[in-house]
């Protein structure tokens, strides 16, 4: 049995049964083995085991048409038998697939989740910006509108966030208004160009639904990944960086670069406890 699971486990990694023709071709070849082997069995117990005297039974007149007798019943039985295996095979790959690609994606948005955005980060080897994204004064969105409202405006912000940041990157949603954005192989000057025309078009953009009209910024936060960090490193700078950019009045963005100068800290202290809540 653990060799049967291990032998399907291989199958589906692999790629193969994804499409029917692969269960096609497993049938056909699987139940030309199977009926030539009954044909080669039927030979050996007739021709080896017969006249030794292990077994007793008669020997065909005729060879040949036991042969085709036995390709005739053993044929389409094993077909249908390796076909069936083979679709319960393919259904399990397609499941498997599926389940797949619903735990990396976020149900809500259809961006990546926090755990595909991880994965992906930690298999990039060319330098990039992280860019986390956060939706200014979101609750009060829910409190005034609903959250169906909210869902809405999560599910478009997420749109634009792909159509503008897909052909040079990858976006995901980390969890509540929060989203996640790569910029790859880009000179980080037009990076955070493309990443401040995003903030400024969003702003300008009316969200209309029904008799509802109401306007939606973002703050974000950025760190520069030299091939040095940890990503639990730059995401802590760009985390802070978002930080200081909902702290300094939001819709704004803010360079991890920048947290170092003077005054910094006297400044944040300096801000009313109004402005330093998301």
């Amino acid at each position: 049995m653990n060799i049967l699971k291990s032998w399907i486990e291989r199958k589906i990694e692999t790629g193969r049964f994804q499409q029917r023709g692969d269960v096609l071709l497993f049938a056909l070849s699987r139940g030309a083995i199977t009926s030539f082997a009954a044909v080669g069995l039927n030979h050996f117990i007739y021709f080896v085991l017969a006249p030794a005297g292990i077994i007793k039974v008669p020997v065909p007149s005729s060879p040949v048409a036991d042969a085709f007798v036995t390709l005739l019943v053993s044929g389409p039985i094993s077909f249908l038998a390796f076909a069936m295996m083979g679709q319960a095979i393919h259904s399990l790959a397609l499941s498997r697939d599926s389940f797949e690609r619903l735990s990396r994606i976020d149900p809500l948005t259809g961006l990546l989740n926090r755990r595909a955005f991880v994965e992906k980060i930690e298999q990039t080897k060319t330098p990039y910006l992280l860019v986390l994204f956060d939706i200014d004064r979101f609750k009060s969105i829910n409190d005034r509108f609903g959250h169906p409202v909210g869902d809405w405006v999560l599910v478009d912000v997420a749109r634009l966030l792909e159509e503008h940041f897909s052909a040079t990157g990858y976006v995901a949603r980390l969890g509540g208004e929060e989203f996640g954005v790569v910029i790859c192989d880009m000179p980080r000057a037009a990076a955070l160009e493309q990443v401040d025309l995003f903030r400024a078009g969003l702003a300008n953009r009316l969200f209309e639904r029904d008799d509802l009209s109401f306007v939606v910024t973002i703050s974000g936060g950025v760190a520069e990944a030299n091939g040095t960090l940890a990503y639990s490193v730059l995401l802590n700078s760009a985390d802070r960086a978002l930080y200081i950019a909902k702290a300094a009045g939001r819709n704004r963005i803010v360079e991890a670069d920048e947290l170092s100068g003077p005054g910094l800290g006297e400044y944040l202290a300096n801000l009313p406890t109004e402005q330093r809540s998301a």
